[in-house]
């Protein structure tokens, strides 16, 4: 277990007015999650490539950990089971034969192995396209690591929408690897999650949501049709320039 979760807080969520329609919203970014683990062989190049794809002013990248590699010698130290439960949610919603790594997410929406790069590209510019309901999120820094968060909009069809919080490491990370297939390797990491919060529902309109990040943190706030479906809305917490850090 991580001991720094227990200092995360989330405060209550509050929703009221009827549905708003930004005016002239700006693009939203793409939400790029990368399935990834430190013990496997082809990882270590998909990791690469997520932090290439975070250059792109229109991506949030994140990298989920998850935890079925860890039989083969080596326990991930990002790895958690909440991540591979996402996973799992996506194989359904995506209708995917099986879970594997190094699979990229785009926006919920569509999948790609990491050595599909083509593949990737393309879907986030379908993506991109295909934008047509338009979910504005944005946070408001209250000083010692408190956030408040806002979700502005119209959920299709009148349905309802899951707030998720995303918690990451910004930028690079090293870990030396000591078993497994990868055993020897310093692994480069990026933006790598280290827990996952369901935040609430939301139902259109105006709707408000609070979180304490532990220090040295980032995260990303994911607006998400249920069940893995595709991406609504999405902002991220902006964090000061981190360098390479060492360990986990």
């Amino acid at each position: 277990m991580l001991s720094w979760l227990t200092s995360l807080i989330m405060w209550g969520a509050a929703a009221a007015g009827p549905a708003i329609e930004p005016d002239a919203p700006p693009p939203r970014p793409v939400v790029v999650e990368l399935f990834t683990s430190q013990g496997c062989p082809l990882c270590p190049a998909a990791n690469q490539y997520l932090g290439e794809l975070d250059q792109r002013e229109d991506v949030i990248a994140l990298g989920f950990g998850v935890t079925y590699w860890d039989i083969y010698g080596w326990e991930d130290t990002f790895a958690r089971p909440e991540f591979t439960d996402r996973q799992r949610v996506y194989k359904a919603a995506l209708d995917v034969p099986r879970i594997y790594t190094p699979q990229f997410v785009i926006d919920g929406a569509a999948e790609a192995s990491g050595a599909q790069t083509d593949a990737i590209r393309s879907a986030l510019e379908r993506r991109r396209m295909a934008m047509s309901t338009h979910v504005d999120v944005t946070s408001e820094a209250l000083g010692d690591g408190n956030h408040r968060i806002r979700v502005l909009g119209a959920v299709p069809d009148d349905g309802r929408a899951d707030v998720w919080l995303a918690v990451f490491r910004p930028g690079w990370h090293e870990v030396d690897v000591e078993g497994g297939q990868n055993e020897g390797l310093t692994m480069r990491l990026y933006n790598p999650v280290q827990a996952l919060l369901h935040l609430g529902e939301w139902e259109s309109g105006v709707a408000y949501f609070g979180a304490s990040l532990p220090r040295g943190t980032s995260a990303a706030v994911i607006v998400q049709a249920p069940d893995g479906g595709p991406v609504l809305g999405a902002a991220q917490f902006s964090p000061d320039p981190i360098e390479v850090a060492q360990g986990n």
